[in-house]
């Protein structure tokens, strides 16, 4: 039996499988490539926990915090803060307060750098130095390490292994930097919502304005929000 396949069926063959080619190349290969240690960037947590978790980077946005730790209580939820350690010794009561309050305590560089211009051993310098802070104010800190500027390749993720750290990206952004409008901001989380989804924000006016409904939708489609250890 022959199958004929019209030029036109075979152009859209063609198409799809370009299309295919390009995914891989640019989007997926990237995504998972591993490093010379077999490391890899963790872009999501576990897919069988019906569970999303909080990454909130904190390099600035001092005047937002109390308004967002007031929503995280209010709400029963824990999230899990990314310290960049200048703040902290800047801002160690603060830091105390988010720290007292329960929630996951992590490491985001010492300073705000380019980790990719860094050599290995510079890189390791930036989460030790960092951690030893954490430390210092916290009394503890969790060996997750968000890079600053999201920046990745072998290098950092094989740096930060090395010592014991896992390196934390994100599944949703809220990109809450570019001030967007509550919809903008609410809609590039509600209906992405996944198994494991690491939700990226910052202490900014958007985040603590809108946090309380996020939070709100999330449950209602039965999510539990827990600390990016706890869904790993």
């Amino acid at each position: 039996m022959f199958i004929i396949i019209r030029r036109s069926q075979l152009l859209f063959i063609l198409i799809a499988a370009v299309l295919v080619v390009l995914l891989l190349l640019f989007v997926i290969i990237p995504r998972a490539v591993l490093s010379s240690s077999g490391s890899l960037p963790i872009f999501k947590g576990d897919p069988n926990k019906k569970a999303v978790a909080f990454c909130i980077n904190v390099a600035w946005g001092n005047e937002y915090i109390p308004s967002i730790l007031d929503t995280l209580k209010t709400h029963d939820v824990k999230a899990t803060f990314f310290f960049v350690g200048t703040w902290v010794q800047e801002n160690p009561d603060l830091g105390r307060t988010i720290a007292e309050a329960g929630h996951e305590i992590a490491n985001h560089g010492y300073s705000h750098v380019h980790p990719k211009k860094l050599s290995k051993s510079s890189i390791q310098k930036l989460i030790t130095d960092n951690e030893a802070v954490l430390l210092k104010e916290f009394g503890r800190a969790s060996k997750v390490f968000s890079p600053p500027y999201g920046e990745f390749n072998s290098k950092i993720v094989d740096a930060a292994a090395e010592i014991g750290y896992k390196t934390v990206m994100w599944t949703l952004d809220t990109i809450d930097w570019q001030n967007p409008d509550a919809a903008t901001f609410l809609g590039r989380i509600v209906p992405k919502l996944e198994n494991g989804a690491l939700i990226l924000m910052h202490p900014t006016e958007v985040t603590a304005k809108n946090l309380g409904t996020l939070i709100a939708e999330i449950k209602s489609r039965g999510y539990d929000i827990i600390t990016v250890s706890e869904i790993l």
